[in-house]
């Protein structure tokens, strides 16, 4: 008989075979007890012979159902009004319609046809659950698929199927063989790459379910002695001093495999001596951008290589700063005279030198001198004289009082620019951590001043941190969750929570929030009407923007709209200032206003040309009739003037990029012509003329001082800049030097946040919760850090 095709068995009638022995075979409707008829009633034969006793009645139904076993009732396909009766004795084997589709299966297997072959064991499955014959060809269908895998180089997806055949039948002859040789082929090209992670992935998959196998003994072994060669080095190196290889050497042999008891202390102690932060990022600082003021890049650069005289350490409505070099600053003289006393120790996790009065007087004296590259005309303009009374006492006089001494003392301390570059800023003194090594994909830095010997293992700090470039979130987000890196610098509004709920890491919140705004080209003229700039800023939905695209949460728990660019529990957020309105008729008519504003001219030129020509004739001239009478000539000879397409930077971050995009086709659709350009775009850093507007994110530490240079998009206080404001407003931002107490200042804020909101100086868009996230190992960190590197080096990383 020719066994039925897959077709047949498929979507055909359910038959048995009854096989004679005279080697006949009968095709007949199927038969019962099943699938195992032949087999059941045999055993059912035996169990009725070998009862004895019992009642009459008894007795009689078991010889009656006996001799009902010696017959196979048959009916037949195309006969189904009379059954046949066949003697068991003339039967060699019933094949139910379940076996033929098994003996398909097979023969499927055979051929390679492993999708029809899954096909007929689903029915097969679904028609009899849990039978014994069906589970040992799923075993064969895996093993056969995952040979085709293995065959064809997809060991990972080989490894999947032995998988499922263990949890099926550990028991399985052929399993520990196919999987030996699936994980001894595995391993070899990472053994080869040194990828040890992943060569103990494999061995971990087979010593699952086979501990004892012979490819987990040999490798296992293998890798053990690599390990503590390794490591044995490690402590070589670290007698001779060597202590940022020897960390290294270690850790590449707990890489290799993980190490335990006595050399897990080895490593340990290893590791402590020299710790290492791992932090990503999508753009390194002195990448050429064309923004024309520095990101976070340069930010995070600046923090890690330099230390202010006074840093920021905590805030709440007011920054409060603290000093690394200063034990004491004693106001004198009602606060015009302040003698600062230098430290002359410093604690041993503290990575800054000690400074000399004569070294920060020296600096001062350049930040004074208007021929010097890096002359800070604003400390210039309270610094009357200053002198060096001792090595470490520096007396400083001020023309006026500063109200933020601290905030004003916010540079760091470089040395005299050298005779052969007098253009020159000076090597920086107040160092933190170096630039050790870069390229292209990372970035090393460390400790200026390392930590001594002798301490034990807990006592240590991170004294190396790297940097290391990824091309996007994904990339980050997955590095975080191998382990490859230990810092996350900033998350994601909606990755926030996912994260805190994972457990995986340390979730803090930064102690000021982050401000997005749009800030205008001072020097820029497209950008100069208040109808146009308020036209830009109620065009923008910001509530909506904020809980469907920024923070994809409709009860926006980490973020709101704001008025202002600092965050709104500053002490200069005036509370009567309203929120931002979104207004799309208003802004409609603005920039009808606008677009009317740039006409003026040239209709003026008209009426002055036709009064000309008028007075030239000796005509009777009367403006006003003329004007009602040529209304159309007069809007024609204006009608070619638009409004010019408008630039807009967009710092590169994730959420900014979304928003701006939002917001740019919400512009354009009003009529406006702006176009979004990324601020990392690779070139030259722009000029005054090659942009309007900047998306900028930012976290204002003292508004006090901080404001000129958001306002300006300069660090430089250059009172030039300011020749884009109205004279009273230039006048308002120049006399925020010159407040003579605090509510005097906060008063002068107030009025300028009133004054920004009304004529639209900036947009102020939403202010955000920033968060970062560290690894269950990273300790030392702030519990509200103010940027991303803030008191770094009291971190530290258990290994």
């Amino acid at each position: 008989m020719v066994l039925p095709s897959v077709d047949e068995l498929m979507k055909g009638d359910m038959v048995d075979w009854v096989v004679l022995k005279n080697g006949g075979v009968i095709v007949c409707e199927p038969l019962y007890p099943r699938p195992d008829t032949f087999q059941k009633m045999a055993k059912e034969r035996a169990e009725l012979g070998a009862q004895k006793g019992g009642s009459r009645e008894a007795q009689r139904k078991r010889l009656e159902r006996l001799n009902e076993l010696n017959y196979l009732v048959l009916t037949l396909p195309n006969d189904r009004s009379q059954d046949y009766k066949v003697a068991v004795s003339q039967v060699e084997d019933v094949i139910s319609f379940e076996r033929l589709m098994l003996r398909r299966v097979d023969q499927l297997i055979t051929d390679g046809e492993i999708r029809k072959a899954y096909e007929l064991l689903m029915k097969v499955e679904s028609e009899v659950p849990h039978w014994d014959a069906s589970q040992a060809a799923f075993e064969q269908l895996l093993l056969k698929e995952a040979q085709m895998k293995i065959d064809a180089g997809d060991d990972y997806a080989a490894l999947a199927l032995l998988d499922e055949l263990a949890v099926r039948n550990i028991r399985n002859a052929q399993l520990p063989v196919v999987f030996g040789d699936v994980v001894s082929r595995s391993v070899a090209e990472p053994l080869k790459d040194e990828d040890y992670p992943r060569v103990r992935y494999f061995l971990a998959r087979l010593s699952r379910y086979f501990p004892e196998h012979p490819v987990v003994s040999k490798w296992t072994g293998e890798l053990k002695d690599r390990s503590a060669k390794l490591l044995s080095q490690a402590q070589e190196m670290s007698r001779q001093g060597q202590h940022s290889e020897a960390s290294a050497a270690a850790q590449i042999a707990n890489r290799i495999w993980p190490a335990t008891g006595n050399l897990r202390a080895t490593y340990t102690q290893l590791v402590q001596r020299f710790q290492t932060i791992r932090v990503p990022v999508r753009y390194f600082s002195g990448h050429q951008m064309i923004s024309p003021v520095d990101l976070e890049p340069e930010q995070r650069h600046r923090q890690l290589t330099s230390a202010s005289l006074f840093e920021p350490s905590t805030a709440d409505e007011l920054t409060y700063f603290q000093s690394s070099y200063f034990d004491e600053w004693d106001p004198q003289d009602l606060g015009r005279e302040v003698v600062f006393s230098l430290r002359s120790t410093r604690p041993y996790w503290q990575s800054q030198p000690l400074l000399t009065a004569n070294q920060i007087g020296e600096c001062l004296g350049n930040q004074l001198n208007p021929d010097y590259v890096g002359f800070n005309p604003r400390l210039a303009s309270f610094v009357e004289q200053f002198s060096v009374r001792s090595p470490t006492e520096l007396q400083v006089k001020f023309h006026r009082v500063p109200l933020s001494l601290e905030g004003l003392f916010r540079f760091p301390v470089r040395s005299q620019p050298e005779r052969d570059d007098p253009e020159g800023s000076g090597a920086l003194l107040s160092t933190r951590f170096s630039l050790t090594s870069s390229d292209s994909e990372r970035r090393v830095y460390r400790r200026t001043v390392p930590e001594p010997d002798g301490l034990i293992g807990p006592q240590y700090h991170v004294a190396e941190i790297v940097e290391q470039r990824y091309p996007d979130r994904h990339a980050e987000i997955q590095a975080f969750n191998r382990g490859e890196v230990d810092v996350l610098p900033h998350l994601l509004p909606w990755e926030i929570d996912i994260i805190k709920a994972s457990g995986r890491g340390f979730v803090q919140q930064y102690g000021i929030p982050q401000n997005h705004v749009i800030v205008f080209n001072p020097k820029s003229e497209a950008v100069k009407g208040a109808q146009l700039r308020r036209a830009l800023s109620v065009a923008i939905d910001r509530e909506s923007l904020l809980k469907v695209v920024v923070l994809r949460d409709p009860e926006m728990k980490y973020g709101r709209v704001t008025s202002a660019p600092w965050h709104s529990q500053s002490y200069a957020s005036n509370p009567l200032v309203e929120k931002p309105r979104y207004d799309l008729y208003l802004a409609f008519i603005l920039r009808l206003a606008a677009l009317e504003q740039l006409r003026i001219p040239d209709k003026q030129k008209f009426v002055a040309e036709a009064k000309q020509k008028s007075l030239e004739a000796k005509q009777e001239w009367d403006e006003e009739v003329f004007r009602r009478d040529h209304a159309e000539e007069i809007r024609a000879a204006a009608a070619h003037i638009q409004l010019p397409k408008l630039r807009l930077l967009v710092d590169p971050d994730d959420v900014a990029m979304l928003a701006a995009e939002q917001i740019v086709n919400r512009w354009n659709q009003l009529g406006f012509d702006v176009e979004l350009i990324s601020a990392a775009t690779e070139g030259e850093k722009v000029g005054d003329d090659d942009w309007d507007m900047m998306y900028r994110r930012t976290r204002l530490m003292e508004p006090l001082l901080d404001l000129w240079s958001l306002l300006l998009t300069d660090e430089k206080f250059d009172v030039d800049r300011l020749s884009g404001y109205p004279d009273w407003m230039r006048q308002e931002l120049i006399n925020l030097d010159y407040a003579t107490s605090f509510t005097d200042a906060q008063e002068r804020l107030f009025s300028i946040h009133r004054h920004m909101s009304a004529q639209a100086f900036l947009i102020p868009l939403w202010e955000l919760d920033d968060f970062m996230a560290f690894q269950r190992n990273v300790t030392g960190f702030e519990a509200r850090p103010l940027s991303v590197y803030h008191n770094v080096e009291r971190w530290s990383v258990k290994p």
